[in-house]
């Protein structure tokens, strides 16, 4: 259950990108520079992909926003609706998939601490807001 209070954590993003959220997570964590390798490597991957995904978002958005504005039928906008669910959906996985192989690659300590993010609330280090404990 830790590790879901977590997700949003990595999935949110950091401003300026998987490099900060990698140098926040090193300091806090005390990663080493083997956890620091394999970390930049998942999380660059998931950037691309989530990249990729950000670019079919705004397409289906797109299309949906068309089909709403044109009054199209309601089993054409359930169509749409449904394939940016998908798209969605396809977004959540990446980034529960880099959040999962980013926490095996912890230790038992740093798995503690970084389980402390995920309880304090909201944002944290992540792929899509936050990296770090959420600033008010």
């Amino acid at each position: 259950m830790a590790l879901l209070t977590a997700l949003p954590v990595l999935s949110q993003g950091f401003r300026g990108g998987p490099g900060n959220r990698l140098e926040y997570l090193t300091g806090y964590l005390s990663l080493t520079e083997t956890q620091q390798a394999q970390a930049k490597t998942l999380f660059d991957a998931a950037a691309a992909a989530n990249e990729t995904a950000r670019g079919q978002m705004t397409a289906a958005q797109d299309a949906l926003t068309a089909a709403v504005k044109a009054n199209r039928a309601d089993a054409e906008l359930d169509r749409l609706a449904a394939a940016v669910g998908v798209i969605q959906g396809q977004m959540a996985g990446i980034n529960a998939k880099r959040s999962a192989k980013f926490y095996a690659l912890l230790t038992t300590e740093q798995k503690t601490k970084y389980d402390a993010i995920g309880n304090r609330g909201g944002g944290g280090p992540g792929g899509g807001g936050g990296a770090g404990p959420r600033r008010r």
